[in-house]
């Protein structure tokens, strides 16, 4: 991966850079010069902003107020980039006023490398989205990249004066191993988390002791039942032995239903009696009466309803005639009233004469006066005569509704006689069938050798057959209630076997499962120890035999070389607390030093060392053999005033060493030391003016700049 150009409008000091104006950078090493507050650590902070800024996390460059210059609303910088011989700008913008913007597209070669943009597609947007698809591109995070490829001003010695725990961390987070670790750690948690589930299926809500003292509860019990059906077969032989002294309850039932019988019929017959003596002696008879007594009195009702018919048709005659008179009546009085309404509507002027309209008469004053006269006079007659009609034919409808109740009085009086020969048959009827009954009761009793009920009832020393009879259904009842309880008992044994045989199978499932469980009990014993051993695998076998030898081979030569030779091995020891401890040997006394006593240059110049060495490891090292880890394709390094703590012949072996490297495709050295003419690289020019810091690109200086800056 190297930059190719960047652009930066209204950042911080600047008001408008594009870096560089033609062309692209070069690989290999850059100075960013200039003197102190011109702008150089802002141009670190414009790229830092392009690739990875998010004002929610990233508090390294401040509020996204403090990026926009001064007297500015809003401010963009670009980044393009090669990733995989992929070109791409990443872009960021925001004002005083609405969020940060970013957007990142693929852009054509040509135009990347002439310093434009002409735009392939765009790949995402969005903040968030950014962050992902910049993450995947470069293989690495922020976090990831402050601790290595980018040294923030006055973070140079960070590492070197990092607590065990800390420095820990920071290796576990660089190399993925934190993910190796809880990766086989989540692997071991799944298989224990279904053995727990296994052992959830398997666990023993009863224990088989319980069990057995209810099985050994359930045995007594049956013991105390058989006892108890013991007995009450006992009791249950007294009764039927005492029952057989007696006839059998079927027998008595049977003559207990023929006396019901008898009573039944003696109850009908005394019904009906009683109703033919009320009926007789309501028409005059005497009961009992013959069929004679009853056709004489039949044919009196007939005659008396035909009498009561005849005087009904002469009502009806007389009501016929006066509603015929009354018809005359009111047809009178229409035309008088009629008359009159008409003659008092009639106006004769003098000497002219009119016309009646109901008799079309030619009339004079006179005569109307007559004519209306007449109306008068017989309008009130005919009024009254109507009434009088009214009430006689009112009078007469009266005495006809009487006629005919009193008819049907006399009819339902004939139908009860008519009836009474029925109920006399009937009477006979339910007799007889009475005798019937009684000579079956008797010939019942001949085979008890009884002549009746209360003969059987004394034969067994009881006052009456209802005393027998309840007597022997007593035992009966009493005969089937303990068979009844016995066939319960019997029953409950049944089901208490049954239960003792479930306990007893879930004694034996206790016992399938008491060996499930200890096989699962095993089995994450084990998983325990495997999750000790991946603990102390990640911890011992991959950090200290394996990861610190590299970082220790790695570094060392960087610290020899940064520190003039006076330091040549850097160690790095795992403790009991599972931190790490630095050291550090001393050519110069020979002895090994704790990174406690080193001075300040000392851990500049070791810090840089540690940087640059976990940098250039980050890219081949795989933590395992068949690791799934990926190495950063960022490679390059941003170093923001990383000499400030370092004396001039130090500075000059890390600058060399740093002209040497050629493990980054790139490297961006920000410094305020004028040291560009010792050294023929590109640098980057940053002054402060007036209006704002400007920035200039220039490539390695010819020797005639050389002497011209001498």
């Amino acid at each position: 991966m190297k930059i190719l150009w960047i652009y930066a409008e209204n950042f911080k000091c600047f008001n408008e850079i594009q870096l560089p104006k033609d062309g692209i950078f070069p690989d290999g090493l850059f100075f960013v010069e200039g003197g102190n507050s011109v702008g150089k650590s802002s141009l670190f902070d414009a790229i830092f902003y392009a690739f990875f800024y998010d004002p929610t996390s990233a508090k390294e460059l401040g509020t996204k107020e403090d990026l926009i210059k001064r007297g500015k609303s809003e401010t963009e910088v670009s980044v393009v980039f090669e990733v995989d011989n992929k070109y791409y700008r990443i872009q960021r913008k925001h004002s005083r006023k609405t969020s940060v913007q970013a957007y990142l597209m693929e852009i054509e070669k040509e135009a990347a490398l002439e310093g434009k943009t002409k735009i392939i597609k765009k790949i995402s947007e969005g903040v968030p989205d950014v962050e992902v698809k910049i993450n995947s591109l470069f293989n690495i995070t922020r976090d990831k990249a402050l601790n290595t490829l980018i040294v923030r001003q006055g973070l140079v010695q960070a590492l070197a004066e990092a607590k065990g725990a800390e420095l820990r961390d920071i290796i576990y987070e660089l190399f993925q191993l934190e993910n190796y670790r809880d990766k086989a750690i989540e692997i071991v948690k799944g298989k224990k988390l279904l053995l727990d589930e296994e052992k959830e299926k398997n666990a023993i809500y009863r224990t088989t002791e319980n069990i057995s003292s209810e099985i050994t509860e359930t045995k007594d019990r049956i013991d105390e039942i058989k006892n108890f059906i013991k007995n009450l077969e006992g009791e249950i032989k007294t009764v039927t032995i005492s029952s057989n002294q007696f006839p059998a309850v079927k027998d008595l039932q049977e003559l207990n239903g023929l006396t019901q019988r008898i009573d039944t019929q003696n109850v009908n017959i005394d019904r009906k009696t009683q109703k033919l003596i009320t009926l007789a002696g309501k028409n005059g008879l005497s009961y009992p009466f013959s069929e004679k007594e009853l056709e004489s009195k039949i044919r009196e009702f007939n005659k008396t309803m035909s009498e009561l018919e005849k005087k009904q048709k002469e009502e009806r005659k007389v009501v016929e005639q006066i509603i015929k008179e009354k018809a005359g009546l009111e047809r009178d009085f229409k035309t008088f009233t009629n008359r009159k309404k008409s003659l008092e509507g009639i106006s004769i002027d003098e000497g002219e004469k009119a016309q009646c309209e109901v008799c079309d008469q030619e009339i004079d004053e006179t005569k109307l006066e007559e004519l209306l006269e007449l109306s008068r006079k017989n309008i009130p007659i005919l009024t009254k005569g109507i009434e009088k009609k009214n009430e006689n034919r009112s009078k007469h409808e009266s005495e006809i509704q009487l006629l005919m109740n009193e008819y049907q009085s006399k009819l339902r009086d004939k139908k009860e006689l008519e009836n009474l020969s029925e109920d006399m048959h009937e009477i006979t009827e339910l007799e007889n069938m009475k005798d019937k009954i009684a000579k079956e009761m008797k010939d019942s009793l001949v085979a008890f050798n009884a002549k009746s009920l209360e003969e059987l009832a004394i034969k067994y020393d009881l006052s009456s057959f209802e005393e027998l009879f309840g007597h022997v259904q007593a035992l009966e009842r009493d005969l089937n209630k303990k068979e009844q309880e016995k066939k319960h008992q019997l029953n409950s044994i049944k089901e208490r076997h049954e239960h003792i045989d479930d306990l007893e199978e879930q004694i034996e499932d206790n016992k399938k499962k008491e060996k499930e469980i200890e096989r699962l009990d095993y089995q994450l014993s084990l998983l325990r120890e495997a999750q000790n051993y991946v603990e102390k695998f990640i911890a011992e076998d991959i950090i200290s035999n394996r990861m610190l030898a590299n970082i220790q081979h790695a570094t060392s030569k960087y610290i020899y070389n940064f520190t003039r030779g006076k330091y040549s091995e850097l160690y790095l020891q795992p403790t009991r607390t599972k931190t790490l401890h630095m050291s550090i040997k001393d050519e110069q006394s020979g002895f090994v030093k704790s990174q406690n006593l080193l001075s300040g240059g000392d851990k500049a110049a070791i810090g840089l060392g540690l940087r640059i060495g976990l940098s250039e490891l980050l890219k081949r090292l795989r933590p395992l053999k068949n690791s799934p880890y990926q190495p950063p394709k960022m490679d390059i390094l941003i170093l923001d005033e990383p000499l400030s703590s370092l004396d001039e012949a130090r500075r000059n072996e890390v600058i060399e060493g740093l002209v040497a490297e050629d493990k980054f495709s790139q490297i961006f050295l920000i410094t305020h030391t004028n040291i560009r003419k010792n050294y023929r690289v590109p640098s980057i020019s940053i002054k402060s003016t007036k209006t704002g810091s400007i920035a200039e690109y220039s490539s390695s200086p010819t020797e005639l700049e050389l002497e011209a800056e001498e």
